[in-house]
């Protein structure tokens, strides 16, 4: 992605993607829609690094617990998951996770979440907060 190869990028992609991001309500659909919103990107399409702590959960690392304390599978035969930082246009930096479904070996669905980095809380903040 970070070459911008389309002609790569899209034997990677099935026809049918879907690509959710729920924070903000975005929908991408097809690898028309895809490329679109890769060349409509704010900054014009600026091709921002992407630190190299990125990795992808191996078996081993595929469950996670969600705030209900559910724990749930994060990776499979056709699912995976991957973690990465991006930085953004404004040059900061923000954390990612991407869910991916395959189908046809292609990337078939993804659900992308974004947060950005923060400054840890001050350990007097955390002391003083009111408890139960």
């Amino acid at each position: 992605m970070d070459e911008r190869d389309f002609a790569t990028l899209e034997k990677m992609i099935h026809p049918d993607l879907v690509s959710d991001m729920p924070q903000s309500g975005e929908r991408t659909v097809g690898f028309a829609g895809f490329r679109a919103q890769l060349e409509q990107y704010p900054g014009g399409g600026v091709q921002n690094p992407v630190a190299t702590d990125a990795r992808l959960l191996a078996d081993a690392e595929r469950w996670a617990i969600t705030p209900a304390y559910t724990v749930v599978p994060l990776a499979g035969r056709k699912e995976f998951t991957v973690l990465f930082r991006a930085q953004y246009p404004d040059g900061r930096w923000w954390h990612m996770l991407t869910l991916v479904e395959l189908r046809d070996e292609k990337i078939y669905r993804t659900v992308n979440y974004f947060a950005p980095e923060m400054p840890a809380p001050l350990a007097e903040s955390i002391a003083a907060y009111q408890h139960g």
